[in-house]
């Protein structure tokens, strides 16, 4: 089964570490390793992190528990079989919304894309092997860039953010698949 530390630990690196970021534009505001205050205004670590004790191992708890219940633990993460597939629908999730992701997910399965991973697409998903698994991934990886574009178009000013979350995206099915030998590209 997948396994989360390891989800996690790649998240924390794409999130440029425990550090506190503040980006002019960015609608999320103060982030701290991944976790946008304006969106999770409530979580525990921000006492921390304001005080200056956000290197501590209470602090890193507290991101890795947040981590698990908020994303993982919603899309039912300890269930999939398959790594690459956790993590594919775990980084868009964490990094847009697990349901957006989801919703991606069933429409590379061919299920019903209401974006809640229930039985059905649980079973779609565990029933992915071999190049399935690389096609489900390149699948995911298209919808998430597509969703990018679509953003910037309907918000101009979140143009400037596009180079990382396509980095983001291409890196991430990249550890997975060959990116360019997939589409024939020298």
């Amino acid at each position: 089964m997948a396994d989360f530390l390891r989800a996690y630990i790649e998240t924390i690196g794409d999130e440029g570490g425990f550090t506190l970021h503040r980006v002019s534009g960015d609608s999320g505001g103060d982030t701290f390793a991944g976790i946008a205050k304006n969106y999770h205004p409530k979580w525990p670590g921000w006492q921390l992190v304001y005080s200056g004790k956000g290197h501590t191992q209470e602090c890193r708890d507290l991101v890795r528990e947040f981590y698990k219940r908020k994303f993982w633990d919603t899309f039912r993460g300890d269930e999939i079989k398959h790594q690459s597939v956790a993590e594919t629908i775990y980084n868009f999730g964490m990094n847009s919304s697990i349901k957006k992701s989801v919703m991606y997910a069933q429409f590379c399965l061919d299920c019903e894309p209401d974006g809640d991973l229930g039985p059905i697409t649980l079973s779609a998903i565990n029933e992915l092997s071999g190049l399935e698994i690389e096609l489900f991934v390149c699948q995911h990886t298209l919808m998430r860039v597509g969703h990018r574009l679509k953003r910037i178009t309907q918000k101009r000013n979140q143009v400037k953010f596009i180079r990382g979350w396509l980095k983001r995206d291409l890196e991430e099915a990249e550890k997975y698949i060959n990116i360019k030998q997939y589409f024939g590209i020298r």
